[in-house]
C-alpha cells in the first residue's frame, strides 16, 4: 500500500514538472497586456479605429481579429488590451467624420491618416504583414504607432 502511494505521488510530481517545463518557453498558456498608443493626429475630432489582427490572412481582409473604437484626447489615443500570448499586428486610422471607414481620394489614396504597428509602411498600399507583426510574450508590452 505504501509503495502504491509513493508511485501515485511520484506520478503527480512528474506531471507537474512536465507541465511546468512545457509552458516555461512561452508557447503555452499565458496572457499579457498590450498598450497601444497612437500619435500623430492633427486634431482630436472623431475617433481612432484600431484593428487587431492575429494572422497574415486577416491582415489583408476587411474583417480584423478584433476591432476597437478609441477616443482621441489631446491628439493621442491609448488602448489597453488583455490578450493571449501570440503574434499580432495593428492597423489604425483616424476616422475624423465617424463614418466607420477609411475615406479615400482619387485612385484609392487614403484621405484620412493611418498607420501600422512597427510604424510599417508599404511603397504602394499597405505594408506586408511581416513588417507590422510583433510578438506578445511578456506580461506587458507597449507599442506606439505614428499615423500619417
Amino acid at each position: 500500500m505504501k509503495s502504491v502511494s509513493i508511485l501515485i505521488f511520484l506520478s503527480v510530481m512528474l506531471t507537474v514538472a512536465f507541465l511546468t517545463m512545457a509552458f516555461a518557453d512561452g508557447s503555452g498558456a499565458g496572457t499579457g497586456d498590450l498598450v497601444i498608443t497612437v500619435e500623430g493626429f492633427e486634431n482630436s475630432e472623431g475617433v481612432a479605429r484600431i484593428a487587431l489582427v492575429n494572422s497574415k490572412e486577416n491582415f489583408s481582409e476587411e474583417t480584423p481579429f478584433k476591432g476597437y473604437e478609441c477616443k482621441i484626447v489631446h491628439n493621442r489615443a491609448i488602448k489597453t488590451l488583455s490578450l493571449p500570448y501570440g503574434e499580432y499586428a495593428v492597423k489604425v486610422f483616424h476616422d475624423e467624420n465617424r463614418n466607420g471607414e477609411l475615406d479615400k481620394r482619387l485612385f484609392g489614396i487614403p484621405a484620412e491618416a493611418y498607420g501600422f504597428s512597427n510604424d510599417a509602411r508599404g511603397t504602394v498600399g499597405p505594408p506586408e504583414y511581416e513588417k507590422a507583426a510583433f510578438k506578445l510574450e511578456v506580461p506587458k508590452k507597449e507599442i506606439t504607432i505614428t499615423i500619417k
